[in-house]
């Protein structure tokens, strides 16, 4: 009975000690609608003991080992040296690549969390280099692996989670490679030092839009295994049809496509409809402009098709007899159709905000928020040399889907078309004259101005 009770309190000591020194994290990333986000790489870096790892795809699990025993494949004197076995953890068999800076006998022992030792081999070294060993165990455990030679030793620790053959240490010969300078592990093995409450650095990456893309950095002391999730501050539905509303219909029958950027839905074109949602005509401008009387106008501009144009709106058409919504930032109605409103500058904001916070859908450096190519459509556009601008490659434009066109703008005339594009906020800054948004072929950047209230600009409707 008194044996049983010291092999049932090893057993408990050994599980223990494993449960609480072996920790497993695997990393999974997840984009604002918590939709799935695939990892290509992960950052680790251990801000105590001043190593970083990574992990890269289809690699999501980094394995660590604190059982406060120094040594992790340390070369312990100046002959010998141990890499840390891979697969670890494994099952079964695993593989060790023994260094030696000096010819002579190595002897190899193997023991288990007390002390037994299980197994022994021993190998005369002919000349310096790495020599490649086999390990099987036939059970789970956690295990030490110590190589000697002319009083030198180092040491590895081994997790087995399944059974092998026997206890074997077999010498397979001189190794193809020497993976004990490199820190980079298929396996997410890592042979680091580690403590338990260590703070741990970790930061995720993935492409998007062609682009790589980190998550928000974590901090953290770890303490115990876990599943880490990453987030990432962009959405996977960016530039893709609105979900629910893939097109959307005005009251004439005109069909427009729609597209999804953060967490709202837009307009992918300009509006071209000449009634009110409740089938009033919008009275056509001609060449009259006012501050208080609504029109709508229709030019050519430098060849942009009707259906990507749209037609030019003053305020008062735009925003159909409402008043300025500063008070609204969710915008009015105005001349969109039902379920759909003329955004108020505070959506606006929103918009491009979020597009200036991921990293794809800048050109240059991040402070500089150049974001007009990520907004504007890829044809259309005067050509420009200016680095980052719009009409620089035309083809480089549109990473968020959004399709911005250089309708110009009315005033008296047609100005600007290829060169500039603006359309209405639903917010009044001060009396007749309003906030619009603006891109530009000569800029990298987005801008917003105060124009009359007369002018005729470009029409986007967001989703209520």
């Amino acid at each position: 009975m008194k044996r049983f009770s010291i092999i049932l309190l090893i057993f408990c000591l050994t599980l223990n000690f494993l449960q609480a020194q072996s920790l497993t994290l695997t990393f999974t990333g997840h984009d604002i609608y918590n939709d799935n986000v695939q990892l290509t790489r992960v950052e680790v870096y251990d801000g105590n003991k001043g190593w970083s790892e990574t992990l890269t795809w289809p690699d999501t699990v980094l394995y660590l080992s604190a059982t406060g025993i120094d040594d992790f494949g340390t070369l312990q004197g100046a002959s010998i040296r141990l890499s840390q076995n891979s697969p670890n953890p494994f099952e079964g068999t695993t593989f060790v690549n023994l260094q030696v800076s000096e010819p002579g006998d190595v002897s190899i022992a193997m023991t288990d969390i007390t002390g037994r030792v299980v197994g022994t081999n021993h190998y005369l070294a002919s000349e310096p280099g790495t020599y490649s060993l086999r390990v099987t165990i036939p059970s789970a455990g956690l295990y030490f692996l110590t190589a000697s030679q002319k009083g030198q030793s180092a040491s590895v620790k081994m997790v087995n989670l399944g059974n092998g053959s026997d206890y074997a240490i077999t010498f397979m010969g001189v190794a193809e490679e020497t993976p004990l300078q490199t820190k980079s592990h298929s396996r997410g093995v890592s042979d680091n030092p580690f403590d338990l409450g260590d703070m741990l650095d970790i930061v995720g990456y993935t492409i998007f839009r062609g682009e790589e893309v980190k998550s928000n950095r974590l901090w953290q002391g770890q303490y115990e295994s876990q599943t880490i999730d990453l987030s990432f501050t962009m959405s996977l539905k960016d530039g893709q049809p609105c979900p629910g509303s893939p097109t959307l219909t005005d009251v004439e029958g005109n069909v427009y496509n729609t597209v999804q950027i953060g967490f709202q839905c837009w307009m992918k074109e300009n509006l071209r409809v000449t009634k009110y949602a409740d089938g009033t005509d919008i009275p056509y401008g001609g060449n009259d402009y006012s501050y208080f009387d609504p029109y709508y106008y229709d030019y050519d501009s430098s060849g942009i098709p009707l259906d990507e144009r749209g037609y030019l709106y003053n305020w008062p058409a735009a925003m159909h007899g409402a008043s300025s919504s500063n008070a609204n930032p969710s915008g009015v109605q105005g001349v969109c159709p039902s379920g759909w409103h003329l955004p108020s500058w505070a959506e606006w904001s929103q918009l491009t905000m979020y597009v200036k916070d991921q990293t794809a859908y800048t050109c240059g450096p991040d402070i500089n928020y150049f974001i007009g190519k990520a907004m504007a459509s890829t044809a259309w556009w005067d050509s420009s040399t200016k680095n980052c601008a719009i009409g620089n490659d035309l083809t480089a434009n549109n990473i968020t889907g959004f399709s911005v066109v250089p309708a110009g703008y009315y005033g008296a005339t047609l100005v600007n078309a290829g060169a500039e594009a603006c359309i209405w906020s639903s917010t009044e800054q001060f009396n007749e004259a309003s906030t619009y948004f603006n891109l530009l072929a000569n800029s990298q950047l987005d801008f917003h101005y105060n124009s009359s209230n007369s002018s005729g600009f470009s029409v986007r409707c967001v989703r209520d």
